[in-house]
């Protein structure tokens, strides 16, 4: 994580300009003018970033980012989810751009973050690329939340869901915000019907009734 500030300038300078956001990496002495807010960076790589926090933002609304080595880059917001919001940089940002970025993080840069995701993204494909980012093997995030290496595997397959429960653990142990984990209100159905959607498919499969299909949730 990058702390980080979200400045809000108005310009005098014509329409073409208007107002605009500066995103700015936490810098110690640096100075700060207009309206601010602080915000925290969960992950940046070469084509955009995902911050937490601010205000309630627009998607297309434009937002200039501080770089260290780059200077100001520019990006459009592309999605937005409650508190999380995803940039995506006007073009590339080299790898020492982001190298000098990720040394800013607490934690240390130990990984290459994955690309900022679109909100259609399936939980089960979320969880891959944020458990990937992250460095970690089936077997070391089941280990840590755990459970067994193919729930996990299940998850990541759309196969099963974690419990609510789990969400503040899971998101603790891939390092990002428990929004972020949290499946689009489109997604949500209840366990009856996945599990009925689920004995169908086998049914049909096996040449069977659906009610003579069984099956074993491990949680």
């Amino acid at each position: 994580m990058i702390e980080a500030q979200l400045e809000h300038i108005a310009h005098d300078g014509g329409a073409r300009r208007g107002s605009r956001r500066t995103l700015r990496l936490e810098t110690v002495g640096s100075a700060i003018a207009g309206e601010t807010v602080a915000v925290v960076v969960h992950n940046i790589s070469a084509t955009g970033l995902l911050f937490e926090g601010g205000p309630e933002l627009a998607i297309g609304e434009r937002i200039e980012i501080e770089l260290p080595e780059a200077g100001v880059t520019e990006a459009r917001l592309i999605w937005t989810s409650g508190a999380i919001h995803g940039c995506q940089f006007d073009q590339p940002i080299s790898a020492a751009t982001l190298s000098a970025a990720q040394l800013r993080s607490a934690v240390g840069a130990a990984f290459e973050p994955a690309p900022i995701a679109p909100p259609s993204e399936r939980f089960g494909a979320r969880l891959q690329r944020l458990r990937r980012a992250r460095g970690m093997t089936l077997a070391a995030l089941a280990a840590t939340l755990g459970v067994s290496k193919p729930t996990v595997w299940a998850w990541e397959q759309d196969r099963a869901r974690p419990l609510v429960e789990r969400i503040d653990a899971l998101a603790e142990a891939l390092g990002v915000s428990p929004e972020l984990l949290h499946p689009p209100a489109a997604e949500i159905t209840t366990i009856a019907d996945r599990l009925a959607g689920v004995r169908r498919e086998i049914a049909d499969v096996a040449g069977t009734d659906p009610a003579r299909v069984r099956i074993m949730i491990e949680l």
